[in-house]
């Protein structure tokens, strides 16, 4: 086992400190941003008025379900855990820390510690790190659906080069920690035929990822900025158009069904198709992901009485 320090000139400490003030300024501005994320959430959740319970065991027994039957059991974990816009700028801030923070640490680890060993441990660290929150992020980012230009359609591409770059760079710094686990056919390889040392090829790519992560959890800041306006105008205009519905068009029509089944007689108009109709209610799909899990038509149609009556049902929790 080589636990020696590797060499580093002048130069190259120079370089990654230089990476790591950088990386400390860029997570500086994710702070920002992430007030603003915040604000907007704050204002989404005003008007919430659903009976929200920390606990399902803080409920009174006698109103406690058996089954999940939302908004009564509603939990705050629930509500707030099932939200994608939640969960997405929870994982979003956390793809873009971890593209940052693999600068700033394994910077300030080459400029001081010069360990190979510790260089690997931070580079399967942010491997592992990369690909968990990546994943989630997207998949919130599918159940949105903004609106989402050529490039940033590219992410799951971008996503795997720069794990197969940190997965590079870990295996070279861990087979010079463990020289005994190199495969033998590595002993031949091209770099060492043009005269270029382990050593060498690893910091050329400890330097190159911690490159890599500057540019794409720039970018990636970026574009999280644009997705969650998109998805925040989006359940504003939603809100607002259906506010105008409930109050306008939704009487109308309530007055012009009432008009029409008026003189019906009670068998006949329970089951006329358009009583039917009306009397479910529309056709709800949950965009919270706990009561699409779990929202019966019942519960559904309770959701859209209490959302005409003004009982403080968040809109953004339904799609019409």
């Amino acid at each position: 086992m080589n636990s020696g320090a590797p060499i580093v000139t002048l130069d190259d400490a120079t370089y990654f400190v230089n990476l790591a003030v950088i990386a400390g300024a860029l997570i500086g501005l994710t702070f920002i941003s992430l007030n603003l994320f915040m604000v907007d959430m704050l204002r989404k959740y005003e008007d919430t008025a659903l009976p929200v319970f920390r606990d399902r065991e803080t409920v009174d027994s006698s109103r406690k379900p058996l089954q999940p039957n939302p908004p009564e059991s509603l939990t705050d974990y629930e509500l707030l855990d099932g939200d994608p816009v939640v969960v997405f700028m929870a994982y979003s801030v956390a793809v873009t820390w971890s593209l940052f923070l693999l600068p700033l640490v394994v910077g300030l680890t080459v400029s001081w510690t010069r360990r190979w060993g510790v260089l690997a441990a931070e580079m399967l660290f942010f491997s592992l790190l990369l690909v968990s929150n990546f994943y989630i992020r997207n998949e919130k980012v599918k159940q949105m659906k903004p609106y989402l230009t050529r490039e940033e359609l590219l992410w799951p591409v971008m996503s795997g080069v720069a794990f197969t770059l940190y997965l590079s760079t870990f295996l070279s710094l861990f087979f010079i920690t463990f020289p005994a686990a190199v495969p033998s056919f590595l002993h031949l390889a091209v770099w060492s035929d043009r005269g270029f040392a382990s050593e060498q090829v690893s910091m050329f790519l400890v330097k190159i990822s911690c490159i890599v992560s500057l540019v794409l959890g720039t970018y990636t800041l970026n574009k999280d900025m644009f997705i969650f306006f998109k998805s925040a105008a989006a359940e504003r205009m939603r809100d607002r158009w259906l506010k105008t519905f409930i109050q306008d068009t939704y009487p109308q029509l309530r007055e012009r069904v009432r008009s029409a089944t008026l003189n019906m007689p009670f068998e006949v108009r329970e089951a006329d198709e358009l009583w039917m109709l009306w009397n479910n209610g529309p056709a709800l799909i949950a965009t919270h992901e706990f009561l699409r899990k779990t929202l019966s038509d019942d519960s559904a149609h309770l959701l859209w009485k209490r959302l005409v009556d003004g009982g403080g049902v968040p809109i953004w929790m339904l799609v019409l």
